[in-house]
C-alpha cells in the first residue's frame, strides 16, 4: 500500500493557501457589495497582500496580513491585519482589524472571508459562542439615509451669504460629497499676491477657485449636533468625514476628478504592465497650458504644495476643535492651544481649561490683534447658537490657518516658536516633525515640485552633490531616517547611514545622487496619463534598482531647503546687464531665522540715519566656490571658512562690479552631478546689504560686511558647464554696479505680479449653479428629524440635566488599580460588543439624569477595566444629601473584567467617595449575588446595564442605606471573599487569578 500523504503544516501550508488564493480566488470572496481580489506575497516573510474592492463606486483598498509565525500556521498562528491608506472606512477597518487579531487562528481564506462579512454587513457565521451575538433589532434603522434636505438646503444659504459657493456631488442614491470654494482672485485681496506666488505659482492662474471637498457622509446631513459631537444617526451608520483641499477652475470639481482624487488606491492598468504597446504613450505639458485653461481642464481638481498639510489638519483635528470651542465657548486660537496641550499631557480639557485661563484669555488677546492688522475670514461660530452649518465653519478655518499658515508646523499644526513670521510654510523644531517632513514627505509634495519647479530641484541636487563630491557637505546632514544604504569602505551588502562617518556620508550621498535619473525626466514620469480609477505613477516606479534610500536623499535635497528659488525666465523679470550664459534665480525669501535678524537689524541699525532712511539696503555681488553654495543657500553667508584670504578684515566680502566676482571668486565645480539639466559650474550671488558702509569692516576697494545679519542674499546668478567655454563672462558696465543709484536696475516683481492679477481678474466670471446645487437651493420646507441629544429641549429652553465633571473623575484615577494584565478572544470580543452597546445607549438617552450612570469615553481606554459614574439619586435618600452636602458629583466606579468574562462575573469597585460600611459595599469592592459565579447573571453576562441599575437599587434602597464616610481605607479584595464567605457564595476556583484581578501588582 502506498503510504498517505500527510498533509501540509507550517510555511509549505501557508505558501500553497497563499498559491492557492492567487491562482483560483474562491467564489465565496465576492459577497456582492465587496469582494477580495488579487492576493499577492508582500514584501516581509509571512504577509500577504489583497485587494477589497467596493462594487458601487469601485473602491480600491490594500489590505496587510502579516502571519506571526508561519511555522504554526495554521494552528497556534495569529494575524496581524493593517490597510496603510483605509480612506473613510478607516474607523471600520480597524475595528475589523481588531478582531482579527483577537481570532482564534484560522487560515488566510478563513480571515479574509470573515473580513467581508463584517465590512458587508453580512452575518451568516453561526455562532460559536454562548453569549448573544445577534444584531440589534433596531440597528437596521440607522443604516437608511437621513438626510434632512432643508438644513442642506439652510446650509448653502448661510455659505453663500458668506461669499462662498457651496455645492453638492451625488455619487450614489444617498452618498454625496459637498464642496465650497472661492475664487482665488478675491483671496489677492487679503493675501498680497506675492506671498500666494511664494506658496505656490498655481494661486495666479486664471479662474482658479480653492475648493474644500468634504467626504463620508453615508446618506447623514446633518452629521454634527449644535454641541460639536456628531448625532446619534451618524454615530451608528459609521460616518467617517474626510477633507480634501485643492485647486478647481470651476467653482466645485467634477465628480471623476473628485472620485480619482480621494482614491488614495487604483487598480494597475494594463497600460502600465505594458501590455498594450501600439497605444502612444501621452504626457501632461504644465508649461504649454494656456493661460485660461482649456475646457477638458475645468474639472480638474489640483492638489497644491500645502493640499497634505492642511487635510490632516481638518482630518485630525477640526472636528475636536469644534467642540472645544462649543463647550467652552473659546475662540479658534484659545480652542487649539487647549487642544494642543490637552493632547500633549494626556490630559481632558475640561481640566485644563481651568489651570489654562490666563493663558487662553492672552490667546484671545492676541488673536483680536492680529485681526486688526491680517485678514481673517469671518467666524460663522459666533452667530450660530442652536446649529451649526458645517460647510460654513469648516471653509472658514481652512481660510483662517491657510491665511497663516506660514506661522504653524506644516506637520504638527502648532504655532512655530520664532521670532519672525517666514514667508514659506516651513516645520518645527521637534524631531519627530523634522522626520516626518522629509522621511515621509509630510510637507510640500516633492512630487509637486518635480513637476511645477523642475529647474530649481535640479538646482538644489545639483549643489549638493556638489558640496558632498568635495567633502565639504555640513549639517544638517539626512540622519534620522533610518537609510540602508551600500558600505562605502568594507563593500558590506547595506549599512544604516546614520552609522557612517561624516565623510563616509558625504560620498554615499554623492554615490545614490548618481543612480538618480534626471529630473526632467522623473517630471515625464509623474505626468504620464493614466485613465480613471488607476494608480498615478510614482517615481520608485521608475527604476526599481534605484535603492530607497536614494528617493530619500532626493526628497532630503529638497525639503531642506527653506527659502523659495523661482527661475527668471523672462528678460523683463532679470538684473539687466548680466550675460546670457548666466540663469538667474531669485529668492523669495530666505532661509526663516536669516530674516528675522536682517529686518531687526535693519530697523535698528538705520534709526537716525538719513541717508540709510532715504536708501536702507544697497546690493554687491558675492562669489563663492560651487562646493559652498549648498550651505549658503540655507545658512546665508557667513566666514566661518578662509577661502581666499582676509587682506582687508574679517567679514563676507562683496564686489561693487559683479565681474569681480564671477570671475575670481566663483570658482568652478570640479564633479558636476552628471545627470543634471542646468549643470551649474558657478554661482554668484546679488545680495542685499544694509546701507551703512562706514560701519562695515571695509568700503574699499570690497565691502568687507562682519555683520552677516545684515545681509541677505536676494538673487542667485548660475553659470552651467554648456557655456563655460562657449561663452566669456560679458563686462559689466558702470549702471550695473551695486551702488545706491543703481537699485533701480534691479527689477521688482511687483510689475509682474500685476500684470497676472489682471489677467486673472479678467478671466473670472461668476459661477451659474448647476442642476444638482440649484435643486438643493430650492429644496422644499421639511419635517426636520431633530438627532437625539443628551440636553433635550422643552419649550426651546434646555431640560436641566446631570453635567459630567470630568476634573472630578480625573482626580480618582490615581485610586485605580493596574489595568488588568490577562486577555482572551473570547472575553475580547463578548466586551467589544458590550462597550458598543453601552456607549449606544448612552449616546441615545434622552437625558442622563433618568439613565444614571455615565461612562466618560476619556476615562475608558481600557478594554479590561471601565470607570462608570454613578449620579442622580433620589434627593431625598441620605446618599444624595451626603452627595450634596461635601459637593459630589458623582459615585466613580472602576469595573474589571478577568479572562474567563463572559463566563466569568466582573469586579465592580466603588473608587471615591468613601462609603461607611452597610450591606453591599465593603472597602469599596461590590458584593452581591448577581455578581459572583453562582448569581443569576450567568450563565453569560449579556449586558452591564442592570447590573447598574441593580447596584444602584442597593446603594438606595437597604434598610442600612449608603452613607459617606471619612478616612475609609481598606482592601477591596479581603471584604469581598468576607462577604462571599458570609453569604456562601462561589467566588473564582484561582485565589491567584482572583489577586491579579483585584489588587495592585
Amino acid at each position: 500500500m502506498a503510504p498517505t500523504a500527510k498533509p501540509l503544516k507550517g510555511r509549505k501550508r501557508f505558501s500553497a493557501d497563499l498559491h492557492e488564493l492567487h491562482t483560483t480566488c474562491p467564489s465565496d470572496l465576492d459577497r456582492g457589495t465587496w469582494s477580495a481580489q488579487s492576493f499577492r506575497a508582500g514584501d516581509d516573510d509571512g504577509s500577504v497582500e489583497f485587494d477589497l474592492i467596493e462594487s458601487r463606486d469601485r473602491i480600491r483598498i490594500v489590505m496587510h496580513l502579516l502571519c506571526s509565525d508561519t511555522s504554526e500556521y495554521p494552528n497556534t498562528h495569529s494575524f496581524f491585519c493593517h490597510s496603510p491608506e483605509p480612506g473613510s472606512y478607516g474607523e471600520q477597518v480597524k475595528e475589523i482589524c481588531d478582531g482579527i487579531l483577537s481570532d482564534s487562528p484560522s487560515t488566510i481564506h478563513e480571515v479574509v472571508k470573515q473580513f467581508l462579512i463584517s465590512i458587508s454587513g453580512d452575518d451568516d457565521s453561526e455562532d460559536d459562542h454562548d453569549y448573544d451575538m445577534t444584531v440589534d433589532e433596531d440597528m437596521s434603522a440607522f443604516t437608511r439615509p437621513e438626510i434632512c434636505r432643508s438644513v442642506l438646503r439652510r446650509d448653502f444659504e448661510g455659505a453663500h451669504a458668506a461669499g462662498y459657493m457651496p455645492g453638492v456631488i451625488w455619487s450614489g442614491s444617498s452618498e454625496f460629497f459637498l464642496t465650497i470654494s472661492v475664487p482665488v482672485v478675491e483671496l489677492t485681496d487679503k493675501i498680497p499676491a506675492h506671498v500666494l506666488m511664494s506658496w505656490d505659482s498655481q494661486f495666479l492662474l486664471p479662474r482658479q477657485h480653492l475648493v474644500l471637498v468634504i467626504s463620508g457622509f453615508w446618506g447623514v446631513y446633518p452629521p454634527v449636533q449644535s454641541d460639536g459631537t456628531l448625532t446619534f444617526a451618524t454615530i451608528h451608520s459609521c460616518t467617517s468625514l474626510k477633507f480634501y483641499v485643492g485647486l478647481s477652475r470651476k467653482y466645485k470639481p467634477s465628480k471623476e476628478h473628485v472620485i480619482a482624487s480621494l482614491r488614495r488606491y487604483g487598480l494597475q492598468s494594463e497600460q502600465q504592465n505594458g501590455v498594450e504597446d501600439d497605444m502612444v504613450e501621452e504626457y501632461i505639458d504644465v508649461d504649454k497650458e494656456s493661460d485660461t485653461g482649456s475646457a477638458e481642464d475645468d474639472g480638474m481638481f489640483d492638489k497644491f504644495s500645502l493640499s497634505s498639510s492642511l487635510e490632516s489638519l481638518l482630518d485630525e483635528h477640526f472636528l475636536q476643535l469644534l467642540r472645544v470651542r462649543r463647550e467652552f465657548k473659546l475662540g479658534w486660537a484659545a480652542a487649539e492651544e487647549l487642544h494642543w496641550r490637552s493632547q500633549e499631557l494626556q490630559r481632558p480639557p475640561a481640566v485644563l481649561v481651568k489651570e489654562m485661563q490666563e493663558e487662553l484669555r492672552q490667546v484671545e488677546e492676541e488673536e483680536q490683534r492680529l485681526a486688526g492688522s491680517r485678514y481673517l475670514p469671518h467666524d460663522p461660530l459666533n452667530k450660530q447658537d442652536c446649529h451649526i452649518n458645517l460647510l460654513e465653519t469648516a471653509f472658514a478655518y481652512l481660510l483662517r490657518r491657510f491665511t497663516l499658515c506660514n506661522r504653524y508646523c506644516v506637520v504638527c499644526h502648532k504655532k512655530l516658536d520664532t521670532e519672525f513670521e517666514a514667508l514659506k510654510p516651513y516645520v518645527c523644531d521637534s524631531g519627530l516633525c523634522a522626520y516626518q517632513y522629509y522621511s515621509l514627505n509630510f510637507g510640500p509634495s516633492l512630487e509637486y515640485d518635480i513637476c511645477k519647479n523642475t529647474e530649481m530641484v535640479d538646482l538644489l541636487v545639483s549643489l549638493a552633490y556638489a558640496a558632498a563630491a568635495e567633502q565639504v557637505l555640513d549639517e544638517p546632514l539626512p540622519r534620522g531616517l533610518l537609510l540602508k544604504v551600500p558600505d562605502p569602505v568594507h563593500k558590506h551588502p547595506m549599512r544604516d547611514f546614520d552609522t557612517l562617518t561624516v565623510n563616509e556620508m558625504r560620498t554615499t550621498i554623492m554615490q545614490l545622487i548618481n543612480t538618480l535619473p534626471p529630473i526632467q525626466d522623473m517630471k515625464k514620469h509623474l505626468e504620464k496619463k493614466v485613465f480613471a480609477g488607476t494608480n498615478k505613477p510614482k517615481l520608485k516606479d521608475m527604476d526599481p534598482s534605484i535603492l530607497p534610500a536614494a528617493w530619500s536623499i532626493l526628497r532630503w535635497c529638497v525639503a531642506s531647503c527653506t527659502a523659495h528659488l523661482q527661475e527668471l525666465t523672462e528678460e523683463e523679470d532679470q538684473v539687466q546687464n548680466i550675460g546670457s550664459q548666466w540663469r538667474q534665480f531669485r529668492f523669495m525669501v530666505g532661509a526663516p531665522d536669516k530674516e528675522a535678524k536682517f529686518k531687526n537689524a535693519l530697523e535698528k541699525e538705520t534709526h537716525g540715519d538719513s541717508n540709510a532712511k532715504k536708501y536702507p539696503t544697497l546690493y554687491a555681488f558675492h562669489g563663492s566656490p560651487l562646493k559652498n553654495w549648498h550651505s549658503i543657500i540655507r545658512h546665508g553667508l557667513w566666514y566661518k571658512t578662509v577661502a581666499h584670504g582676509r587682506a582687508y578684515g574679517d567679514g563676507v566680502y562683496f564686489a561693487r562690479d559683479g565681474i569681480i566676482s564671477m570671475g575670481s571668486y566663483a570658482t568652478v565645480g570640479s564633479q558636476p552631478w552628471r545627470n543634471s539639466m542646468i549643470a551649474p559650474s558657478a554661482c554668484v550671488a546679488l545680495a542685499e546689504i544694509i546701507n551703512l558702509p562706514q560701519k562695515f569692516t571695509s568700503h574699499n576697494p570690497y565691502y568687507v560686511v562682519k555683520q552677516t545679519e545684515w545681509i541677505m542674499c536676494r538673487y542667485l546668478l548660475v553659470n552651467t558647464f554648456d557655456s563655460l567655454y562657449t561663452n566669456r563672462l560679458t563686462s559689466i558696465d558702470d549702471a550695473a554696479t551695486a551702488t545706491k543709484s543703481n537699485v533701480g536696475n534691479i527689477p521688482q516683481p511687483s510689475y509682474k505680479l500685476e500684470k497676472l492679477l489682471g489677467l486673472c481678474q479678467d478671466a473670472y466670471v461668476p459661477p451659474n449653479l448647476d442642476e444638482d446645487d440649484s435643486a438643493v437651493f430650492n429644496a422644499p420646507d421639511e419635517e426636520e428629524t431633530k438627532p437625539k441629544s443628551t440636553a433635550p429641549y422643552i419649550n426651546g429652553k434646555p431640560k436641566r440635566d446631570w453635567v459630567h465633571d470630568a476634573s472630578w473623575v480625573e482626580k480618582n484615577m490615581d485610586l485605580l488599580l493596574p489595568p488588568p494584565a490577562d486577555s482572551t478572544p473570547v472575553a475580547t470580543m463578548a466586551l467589544q460588543k458590550e462597550f458598543r452597546a453601552m456607549m449606544k445607549e448612552q449616546g441615545s438617552a434622552d437625558s442622563l439624569a433618568t439613565l444614571g450612570w455615565y461612562m466618560p469615553p476619556e476615562f475608558n481606554e481600557n478594554l479590561f477595566q471601565w470607570v462608570v459614574e454613578m449620579h442622580s439619586f433620589d434627593p431625598d435618600l441620605p446618599i444624595a444629601k451626603d452627595l450634596k452636602l461635601k459637593g459630589v458629583n458623582s459615585l466613580v466606579f472602576e469595573i474589571r473584567f478577568p479572562p474567563t468574562f463572559p463566563h466569568s462575573p466582573p469586579f465592580f469597585r466603588l473608587v471615591m467617595p468613601r462609603f461607611l460600611p452597610f450591606m453591599q459595599v465593603r472597602g469599596g469592592s461590590i458584593c452581591m449575588d448577581l455578581l459572583t459565579s453562582a448569581g443569576e447573571m450567568l450563565p453569560s453576562y449579556k449586558s452591564l446595564h442592570p447590573c447598574l441599575l441593580q447596584i444602584k437599587l442597593a446603594i438606595s434602597s437597604t434598610p442600612k442605606p449608603a452613607r459617606l464616610a471619612q478616612n475609609w481605607e481598606q482592601r477591596a479584595l479581603s471584604w469581598y471573599t468576607r462577604a462571599a464567605a458570609i453569604h456562601g457564595w462561589k467566588v473564582l476556583a484561582n485565589p491567584r487569578e482572583m489577586e491579579r484581578l483585584v489588587t495592585r501588582c
